[in-house]
């Protein structure tokens, strides 16, 4: 359990046929139960998707019920791929999302392309590493779409193009959005390439084979920089393991809040220790629904530095908590304050700031 209070407004699941379905999951995994609650909510998703109903299944995305959110995503996911379900398919086809974050620096104003202009060499690096396995068919899009799209995407729409695609192939399912620089300092922006792999039903997916990114990311990192980096800008493209598309997306938006408070605590703490020495660090949830990180000397108390990190829906905060600790004593915080109480949100540091502008 955290040590943090939740301050995501408090919610419960509405009295709706699939949110009933997903409340039996949760309490089953709260539990520690095997159930077939899950296999019900699934099957239940698919029903929806099969009819194009989509304003069941967008509600239930949409649910408020922190925790329970990031349960619906993977029921979706699944439906829309087939998977537990009563689908037996002679070729299974899977959609899914890349995370790829994009830290940028350096001359402004400038646009990095809202594409990647070939996608062979990522995906000759991916097949060479041993990542896509025994998949007869592999598509890339070149579009490095925004969050926002890949999250209104319609769940019905996804569910036609995975029984389409095992025939017809292509992955033009996001619009390119180029990323705006408008400052010097270092950004932090979240953008998902959109891919689709086809493999006989009775083998390993591709979601399964690639795993982690450690075999080909690296090679991925520099040829996306290679590709990406205008003229006088520094940039750093790192790409996340694909994941199924609502749960990549959650991901993308953890990813980019972990990058960003990482940004700002290894310069903050650099600044406060080189003037005053070690600082000591505040965590502490506010009742706009965000976590602050406030570091501050114990000699001069004009040096401070404030950081929030903004909730989603999605978010353990059992995870954002570690994520947030670990980093910290990483840099060799050895005083962390974890408040008890949620406080009322304050103005940040301005050198806060720059940990806040992300798209």
């Amino acid at each position: 359990m955290p040590s943090l209070p939740d301050p995501r407004p408090a919610s419960d699941f509405p009295a709706e046929p699939l949110h009933d379905r997903l409340r039996s999951a949760w309490d089953a995994r709260a539990q520690g139960r095997s159930s077939h609650a899950w296999t019900g909510l699934v099957r239940g998703v698919r029903r929806s998707l099969e009819r194009g109903d989509d304003d069941d299944v967008v509600s239930l995305l949409r649910g408020t019920v922190p925790g329970a959110a990031l349960l619906a995503a993977r029921a979706v996911d699944d439906a829309v791929n087939g998977i537990g379900t009563e689908e037996d398919l002679a070729l299974a086809a899977r959609v899914f999302l890349m995370p790829v974050l994009v830290v940028t620096a350096g001359a402004f104003p400038a646009v990095v392309p809202g594409a990647v202009a070939e996608t062979g060499e990522i995906v000759q690096t991916m097949r060479a590493a041993g990542a896509l396995g025994p998949v007869e068919s592999f598509a890339l899009s070149g579009a490095l779409g925004a969050g926002e799209e890949a999250a209104g995407k319609s769940p019905a729409a996804l569910h036609r193009f995975v029984r389409a695609g095992a025939a017809e192939g292509g992955v033009e399912l996001l619009h390119p959005a180029p990323v705006e620089i408008d400052s010097a300092d270092e950004r932090v922006h979240i953008r998902f390439l959109a891919g689709m792999s086809v493999t006989a039903g009775h083998a390993p997916t591709f979601l399964e084979t690639a795993g982690g990114v450690g075999r080909w990311g690296m090679t991925m990192a520099r040829l996306l920089a290679r590709q990406l980096t205008p003229t006088g800008v520094s940039l750093l493209a790192i790409p996340r393991a694909p994941m199924s598309w609502y749960c990549a997306v959650a991901e993308g938006t953890f990813a980019r809040e972990e990058a960003s408070f990482n940004l700002f605590a290894t310069s903050a703490i650099r600044q406060i220790r080189s003037s005053t020495g070690d600082p000591f660090a505040v965590v502490s949830s506010c009742s706009d629904g965000t976590i602050r990180i406030d570091l501050r000397s114990p000699f001069d108390e004009m040096e401070a530095r404030s950081h929030v990190w903004v909730l989603d829906v999605h978010h353990d905060l059992d995870r954002v908590e570690r994520s947030i600790v670990d980093l910290l004593k990483e840099c060799r915080l050895d005083d962390v304050r974890l408040s008890p109480e949620i406080a009322a949100p304050l103005p940040l540091h301005p050198a806060g700031l720059a940990g806040r502008l992300l798209s």
